[in-house]
C-alpha cells in the first residue's frame, strides 16, 4: 500500500429524474484492490464510468494523484478541467467492460496496439513488442492474428484486459468483467485478474463473483440505491455484516454460488 491514487468526495450523478449516485465518498490507495458489490441498479457501474470520464458527475469532486479531474464550485457542482487535460489524466486509468468492446475489424494484435500508437504516439515497433508480451501474459500468444469474432468470450475478455494494460495504466477498473461469460469461461478471466493482484496492480472491480471478491480484495464496498452502505475489509462484510440489507443480499448471492 502507498499513497492515495484516487479521491472522490460527495459524488452525485443523475440521468434525468433518476438520481443514480447520491453523495459517494471513496479513497483508493496505491496497490489496493477494492471490489464493489451490491444489487443491480445500485450505481456501481456509473461510479466507475465517472472515474474514467465516460460519464460526467453533477456534483462532487474527483482527483487522481492530487490532480482534479472535476473540482467543485461554491454550490458543490462539478467543474471539469479542459477536455484535453481530463483525457490525459484518464489515460492513466485502464478500463475493462462487461462486453469486451474490441474492434471487430482489427486482429487481436491490432486491438492492442491501436491506443498506444494513436493516443500516446508511441513507436509502433516498441508497442508491438510490448503487446506480444501482454498476450503471452494472458495466455493468448497464438491468437495474435485472429479476429475477435473467432474467439470465445473468455478469450475476448482476456484480450480486452491485455489491451487496457497496453496503455501502462496506474489503476485498472473492471466493470463486471465476467457477467457476459458462460460459467465455464469465468475462471480463465478471474485468473488473469488474480495475476495482476499478485503484481500489486491497483484495481477497482465491480463484480457479482462473491467468492472471488472475498478472496482477492483488501476492501469491499457495498452499494445500494446510489449510496455506500459499507466500506470494510472482506471479513467484516462476509462474516459479520452489520447492515440487514447486506445480509439479505449476501444470503441470495451465496446461495446462487452453491
Amino acid at each position: 500500500m502507498g499513497s492515495e491514487i484516487i479521491n472522490v468526495e460527495n459524488l452525485h450523478k443523475s440521468f434525468g429524474k433518476l438520481h443514480v449516485l447520491k453523495g459517494i465518498n471513496l479513497t483508493v490507495e496505491r496497490g489496493e484492490i477494492i471490489s464493489v458489490i451490491g444489487p443491480s441498479g445500485s450505481g456501481k457501474s456509473t461510479l466507475l464510468r465517472c472515474l474514467n470520464h465516460l460519464e460526467t458527475a453533477d456534483k462532487g469532486s474527483i482527483s487522481f494523484e492530487g490532480e482534479y479531474i472535476a473540482s467543485v464550485d461554491s454550490e458543490g457542482n462539478s467543474v471539469y478541467k479542459k477536455n484535453r487535460e481530463v483525457l490525459a489524466i484518464c489515460s492513466r486509468l485502464g478500463m475493462v467492460f462487461q462486453n469486451f468492446n474490441l474492434f471487430p475489424h482489427k486482429t487481436v494484435l491490432g486491438n492492442l496496439i491501436e491506443a498506444p500508437i494513436t493516443v500516446k504516439n508511441e513507436d509502433k515497433q516498441a508497442v508491438e513488442k510490448k503487446a506480444l508480451v501482454l498476450l503471452e501474459k494472458v495466455g493468448l500468444s497464438e491468437k495474435k492474428d485472429a479476429y475477435p469474432g473467432q474467439l470465445s468470450g473468455g478469450q475476448q475478455q482476456r484480450v480486452a484486459i491485455a489491451r487496457a494494460l497496453a496503455m501502462s495504466p496506474e489503476i485498472m477498473l473492471f466493470d463486471e468483467p465476467t457477467s457476459a461469460l458462460d460459467p465455464e469461461l469465468i475462471g480463465e478471466v478471474l485468473q488473469v485478474i488474480k495475476q495482476l493482484a499478485e503484481e500489486d496492480m491497483t484495481m477497482i472491480i465491480v463484480t457479482h463473483e462473491m467468492t472471488f471478491a472475498r478472496e482477492i480484495s483488501d476492501r469491499i464496498i457495498f452499494m445500494d440505491n446510489g449510496t455506500v452502505l459499507a466500506d470494510s475489509p472482506p471479513e467484516n462484510i462476509f462474516v459479520k455484516p452489520e447492515h440487514p440489507r447486506i445480509r439479505q443480499f449476501l444470503s441470495k448471492m451465496l446461495q446462487s454460488d452453491d
